[in-house]
């Protein structure tokens, strides 16, 4: 096969945008060009695709403008209600709804103006370490979104939750409030547009959408999914991004001038959290048997999904190291106890860890945990089959 689409995509280094990819900054996400690459050379339309990892979605969104069938899984409350916003197709009336909230809500929000507390969230935590008049414009905005349509609603939560993000997590510098009413409006007019683009590209097929599925579970526990899809059409492709070995990634969290975290995005996404860094990157990078542990949950997690995929199904993962050499042999072994084999994708016998599917990936929201100087994570593709 022509190998060249999926290196170009793996080696993209622009911003990730485009249909409903930009509806939040999701740690650690790989390019759309990836996940379309990878269906488009290992699929055919009406087939189902398996992200077991799925994070921001991005395979899923892809999948479902390409006329295929998705299921994602994610440990992460916050993924699943992003998957399931960034994959609905709104109607005009409801996008208009939509903006029409935005250009009402964002004059109002003063740090002046009264507001009604939301004191069950405050007692759970989840307002922690968040400056104060972005607590109060997220309590405004939210209590106005109580107005908007049931169906409409998780898009409006969608459109506070990537303006917060964008107010507070890793600033140096908060923004006025002139500022974030501004970048309030104007997020939506960018998530507007890009679920006019995803719901173009659905109807340009000419068919029904795609089944697509958003489940919050660990994907060692997928083949106990009551999931129609996955009974009736096994995944011919699993399209993924698992935690990564030694990388510490901040998955559940923002940080706020510095170090200070907090869980406000499960409080505006309206889900529940309540785990520490640790369950969100198979175990805590600064224990002594974190390789031990780590490798021993991706065999479970990847014997998990081994139960539900096709008998040839093609596994292709962007997987990064903190040090390669040492644990790039353990993740083999892992996918090979777990059931699957290297598959050798130019067809000439060579492993897939030749250079060019290799990347440095330096800026990536993670921190790497390594004890030399060394400040960048060495990326690859691997691609596996059912043994």
């Amino acid at each position: 096969m022509n190998v060249q689409p999926l290196i170009d995509a793996i080696n993209f280094k622009g911003i990730v945008t485009g249909l409903t990819h930009d509806f939040y900054r999701y740690p650690a996400r790989f390019s759309p060009l990836f996940a379309r690459a990878a269906i488009e050379a290992f699929t055919s339309p009406g087939e189902t695709i398996l992200d077991p990892f799925m994070g921001s979605s991005t395979t899923l969104v892809e999948a479902l403008a390409l006329g295929r069938n998705a299921v994602g899984t994610d440990i992460s409350s916050l993924s699943v209600f992003l998957a399931r916003v960034k994959t609905k197709l709104l109607s005009g009336h409801d996008l208009d709804a939509l903006e029409e909230w935005a250009i009402d809500t964002a004059p109002e929000l003063s740090t002046r103006s009264p507001v009604v507390r939301h004191m069950d969230w405050h007692e759970l935590g989840y307002q922690i370490n968040l400056p104060w008049r972005f607590r109060k414009f997220a309590e405004q905005a939210l209590n106005s979104i109580a107005e908007l349509p049931t169906q409409v609603q998780p898009a409006a939560r969608c459109i506070l939750l990537k303006t917060v993000q964008w107010a507070v997590d890793c600033k140096k510098r908060l923004p006025t409030t002139p500022d974030f009413r501004e970048r309030l409006i104007e997020n939506t007019f960018t998530i507007v547009a890009g679920m006019i683009e995803l719901t173009k590209r659905v109807k340009a097929l000419g068919k029904e959408p795609g089944g697509i599925e958003a489940h919050q579970c660990a994907a060692a526990d997928i083949g106990e999914l009551q999931s129609e899809l996955l009974r009736r059409r096994p995944p011919k492709l699993v399209v993924t991004s698992p935690p990564y070995p030694g990388v510490h990634v901040l998955y559940h969290r923002w940080q706020v001038l510095g170090r200070r975290e907090t869980p406000a995005p499960y409080w505006i996404a309206d889900c529940q959290d309540g785990q520490g860094g640790a369950h969100y990157t198979f175990g805590d990078r600064r224990r002594s048997d974190h390789d031990d542990h780590y490798f021993a949950r991706l065999r479970t997690a990847f014997a998990g999904v081994r139960q539900v995929v096709h008998r040839d199904c093609i596994v292709a993962q962007l997987v990064g190291f903190a040090k390669p050499e040492q644990q790039l042999p353990l993740y083999m072994a892992a996918m090979e106890d777990a059931g699957f084999k290297e598959h050798d994708l130019g067809g000439n016998g060579k492993r897939p860890s030749q250079e060019k599917f290799w990347r440095a990936v330096p800026n990536r929201k993670w921190y790497t945990w390594l004890r030399d100087e060394t400040k960048q994570t060495s990326e690859v593709l691997l691609v596996h089959r059912p043994a």
